[in-house]
């Protein structure tokens, strides 16, 4: 009974990790260098931050944020230039500028949208990637179980570690996280950015409910390799989170196939039914959710439809179908904290992440 209530206790549980890791060390008989004192990869010293100046909800602070991110980076040996993004596409162009002058390291701090836009500009190069959470859901962050602090995730990138990874592709737009069609693309037409700055996520619920009852679902065929079936709504997940919300527990950013969701019913019964899954974390148990694993999916308008099916990636509109929507391995060098080595967590271990990590 007693180790169960020390147990339960978080300061307990705090004085535990903090025994454990001194006991180790000592075992090893060596001497173990504090995070300020590991030397930083000495192509990281010239590093450029893209940053988008209109992302997130607490951007009349972020100048301020990203001079002591820089200063703090700084006493690490990594000199960073700080370029903002002007509009769509810009993040690209700067990101390709900074390569070809030679940056060791690029910091991309901003919205999903904003990585999106910069990894565009980066793939298939041998630069390293470091990601800041800047926007408003912050899938990616959460996918790397990043602080959701700027300068708390800063401190972790000269520890991170470089990792090759897989990108998806649609056409010539690269993705990190995911590839939304149908439903989700036709919710993001109605989003405007003074509302979504007030409300957050709670502006794209809004918004999602009025896209299922004032102007319904219309179907498409989706297929890969001999599998191929009608929906309304499908997302082909590089990532486990849609926003702040683990979704495809199936997904891994590390692996070279996509993991889809493709959700067939087209009334708003079913698609209440949708909502309640998957704030609750449990579409995989819906019989109308098909699940696959895929490296090549292609999705087509239905001939005869009247109505146009959107597609979108990473949370930006991408155009509309047909589309083809392919695995691109070793496309990306991404920097990776060390607390991606820990399995994934349920929400019910929150008390525990927020201790340990």
């Amino acid at each position: 009974v007693s180790a169960i209530r020390i147990a339960c206790r978080p300061e307990a549980i705090i004085q535990c990790v903090d025994s454990s890791r001194h006991s180790a060390g000592h075992s090893r008989n060596s001497t173990i260098a504090r995070p300020e004192q590991i030397p930083v990869n000495s192509n990281y010293a010239k590093a450029v931050l893209i940053y988008n100046p209109t992302a997130g909800r607490r951007r009349r602070r972020r100048a301020a944020q990203l001079e002591r991110v820089k200063k703090e980076l700084a006493r690490s040996g990594i000199s960073i230039a700080l370029q903002a993004t002007t509009g769509p596409g810009s993040g690209a162009a700067l990101a390709r500028e900074a390569i070809h002058d030679g940056a060791g390291l690029i910091i991309v701090c901003g919205g999903d949208g904003t990585i999106n836009d910069v990894v565009c500009g980066m793939a298939h190069s041998q630069v390293p990637l470091a990601i800041l959470p800047g926007g408003t859901a912050n899938g990616l962050a959460r996918e790397l179980r990043l602080p959701l602090d700027i300068e708390a995730a800063a401190r972790l990138i000269p520890t991170a570690t470089p990792r090759s990874i897989s990108l998806g592709r649609v056409g010539e737009r690269y993705f990190l996280s995911m590839a939304g069609v149908g439903f989700d693309a036709r919710v993001l037409t109605k989003i405007e950015g003074r509302w979504k700055d007030r409300l957050g996520m709670t502006y794209y619920g809004m918004q999602a409910l009025r896209q299922a009852v004032f102007e319904g679902f219309t179907p498409f065929t989706i297929s890969a390799g001999e599998r191929r079936l009608e929906a309304t709504f499908a997302c082909i997940a590089r990532a486990q989170h849609y926003g702040p919300f683990r979704m495809v527990r199936e997904a891994d950013l590390f692996s070279d196939q996509f993991y889809v969701y493709c959700f067939r019913s087209g009334t708003r019964r079913r698609y209440l039914a949708y909502a309640l899954a998957f704030l609750q974390g449990s579409l995989d148990r819906l019989p109308d959710v098909t699940r696959f694993a895929a490296r090549s999916v292609s999705c087509d308008e239905i001939p005869g439809s009247s109505a146009e099916v959107l597609f979108q990636v990473d949370g930006e509109l991408a155009g509309r179908l047909p589309c083809q929507v392919e695995i691109v391995p070793d496309a990306l060098t991404l920097l990776v904290s060390k607390r991606i080595a820990f399995p994934q967590l349920s929400p019910s271990h929150t008390l525990y992440e927020r201790v340990i990590f």
